[in-house]
């Protein structure tokens, strides 16, 4: 038996993309990753399945909060062909990597940067979110009341000190 991958067929994307969201609901984040793969192996430009990728990745990031998961992440943002959900995933990402921090005691002290920067994005995100549209709201909302749970404070430390501490 040779270990190789093995492709998908095209008419079998809409039930693969199915499957992938499936094992995120499960917290199965790898396998809804690996999926993703075999969809944009056939299809490179799937935006639902790059959105996947995103999602699925930046759900991992609690496992590892490495900069290799995270290059990843904005790698796959970056073939997002609305400018909107380019906008929309990077506040996501920004918002995912501060929760992140939250549960590491010595990295906590970040997570106001990172959440202040996915503020910035969803902002962005909503002057062009398509009409009735309101996840960036939703997200900005979800991010102001965490700061203020967590009584969260801005540092004078630079990005690179908050960078170091995620590898």
């Amino acid at each position: 038996m040779e270990l190789k991958l093995h492709d998908i067929h095209v008419n079998s994307i809409h039930l693969a993309l199915e499957k992938a969201r499936q094992y995120r609901s499960l917290n199965e984040p790898e396998i809804a990753e690996s999926i993703c793969h075999d969809i944009l192996h056939i299809e490179a430009d799937n935006q639902q399945a790059l959105v996947l990728l995103i999602l699925a990745l930046s759900d991992q990031l609690h496992h590892s909060g490495k900069k290799t998961q995270v290059k990843a992440i904005e790698d796959a943002i970056e073939q997002l062909q609305s400018r909107y959900h380019q906008l929309y995933y990077t506040g996501l990402l920004h918002e995912r990597r501060a929760r992140f921090m939250l549960t590491q005691s010595m990295s906590r002290v970040f997570a106001y940067d990172y959440f202040i920067e996915a503020l910035q994005f969803y902002q962005q995100s909503e002057e062009i979110r398509p009409e009735h549209n309101d996840e960036s709201i939703l997200r900005w909302n979800s991010c102001i009341r965490t700061i203020e749970i967590e009584k969260l404070k801005p540092r004078p430390d630079s990005k690179d000190a908050r960078l170091d501490m995620e590898s």
